[in-house]
């Protein structure tokens, strides 16, 4: 098997070969700057391009009239809400809230990582190790805004009104035709098919970067997604 030798080739391996790219690591842990500046950039990408895209009017009246969150407001409240959402800067804002958003959730997945590897004592990684290596999981994010970028651009048929689940093509409230309207779109509008394979990342890097077995790798990188889709899930059926 070929060594990985600069960041960028590790960028392409880590959706080949991620044990490879995290041996390297081992050696090279400064290269996370570059998965962190491309899944920030690519993360945002798709969510401005919406926003800087879409009728904000028609957006607007949309969201109003659809979403569970405004169905018990009243007419003079749904005409003071027009005012505060700031479509127009919804997409600069949004950029801010990605960056901020991914480096807040990437700090608590490295927290895990670093917890539920520490019963390995041959294991010297610490939380700064383990919040780069986020950063390579989330590579796949790559895939799903590129399809969405494609997906908000052929989408656009001159009146500027896409749904919003068009930002996450990847996602199955896209994929099953999820609108506002239905109580389970943010759970499946959050759940995307490339998230997979970060979870196989993930637990490569705690495979490469720990004794433990393939096995315990998978389940201590899927637990998450588990855990918090279970309890989402739970909660929107006693809703």
């Amino acid at each position: 098997m070929s060594t990985v030798t600069n960041p960028l080739q590790a960028c392409n391996d880590v959706f080949f070969r991620p044990g490879s790219v995290f041996e390297a690591l081992k050696q090279h842990n400064n290269w996370s700057w570059l998965p962190f500046v491309i899944v920030v950039v690519m993360a945002i990408l798709p969510n401005y391009l919406y926003f800087t895209t879409v009728d904000p009017v028609w957006y607007v009246e949309h969201l109003l009239a659809n979403s569970p969150d405004f169905a018990d407001l009243s007419p003079a409240e749904l005409d003071g809400m027009r005012d505060l959402i700031p479509v127009e800067s919804m997409g600069t804002w949004g950029a801010l809230g990605g960056l901020v958003g991914l480096t807040i959730i990437n700090a608590i997945i490295a927290v895990y990582f670093n917890l539920v590897t520490k019963s390995d004592e041959e294991n010297l990684n610490g939380f700064t190790d383990w919040y780069g290596a986020t950063w390579w999981m989330g590579m796949p994010v790559v895939i799903g805004s590129l399809i969405s970028i494609v997906m908000i651009l052929l989408s656009n048929d001159g009146t500027n009104q896409m749904p919003l689940s068009i930002v996450s093509s990847t996602s199955l409230a896209h994929i099953f035709g999820l609108d506002i309207s239905s109580t389970w779109f943010g759970l499946a509008n959050a759940f995307r098919l490339e998230s997979l394979l970060s979870i196989y990342i993930g637990a490569a890097a705690i495979g490469s970067w720990t004794n433990f077995a393939w096995n315990k790798s998978v389940l201590l990188s899927t637990l998450p997604t588990i855990i918090i889709y279970s309890i989402w899930a739970i909660v929107i059926v006693i809703g």
